[in-house]
């Protein structure tokens, strides 16, 4: 014959079990989703950084450097501070945009830059040196794009513009302005 006692054990055994299986589910579900420390402390930190894209030739694509940067492996975000971006091609002309702070995206096929960003297309044959300023400027370094999303400031020798936003084309050498477009002549006769 069974005694009562003997029954309770099994069920007591097993309510420890799945008391403990709960609390183990809860530990791993905080450190998860990043309230224990993941999001707030970057993976690294890296100080004067330099990188430099070439293409398959050996030659110089485009140059980005930050005074440091800091990368979270949880999101796959990277951030840096005083960020240089440098669109090098020998048949245009080259591009470089300054800014506070940037962020790129994980698959770096776009740097985001924000705050009082500048942005120099140097001059060459045929054209002057032009500026840009701007608060925001998205590059999409492969394919030579830049777009502000916001008002932007251009000039050059010849042209002072105002516009909702832009977006250049490097290769083409194209500037598509939209929103509220101002432009004005600066006579070189002066």
């Amino acid at each position: 014959m069974i005694s009562r006692g003997s029954l309770w054990l099994p069920l007591l055994v097993l309510l420890l079990l799945a008391a403990l299986s709960f609390w183990i589910e809860r530990s791993v579900q905080t450190i998860a989703s990043g309230n224990a420390t993941g999001e707030t402390d970057p993976e690294g930190i890296m100080e004067n950084f330099d990188a430099l894209r070439t293409d398959q030739t050996g030659r110089p694509q485009y140059r980005l450097s930050a005074k440091k940067l800091k990368h979270y492996t949880g999101s796959k975000r990277t951030e840096l501070e005083s960020p240089h971006f440098v669109l090098m091609d020998p048949s245009t002309s080259e591009v470089s945009a300054v800014s506070q702070q940037a962020t790129v995206s994980s698959d770096g096929n776009e740097v985001d830059l924000r705050g009082d960003v500048n942005v120099l297309r140097a001059a060459s044959t045929g054209q002057s040196a032009l500026t840009m300023q701007t608060e925001r400027l998205i590059i999409f370094p492969e394919r030579k794009l830049l777009r502000s999303p916001g008002p932007v400031n251009i000039q050059d020798a010849t042209l002072n513009l105002r516009a909702g936003a832009m977006e250049y084309n490097a290769v083409q050498r194209l500037i598509k302005l939209t929103g509220r477009v101002q432009a004005r002549y600066i006579s070189g006769n002066n």
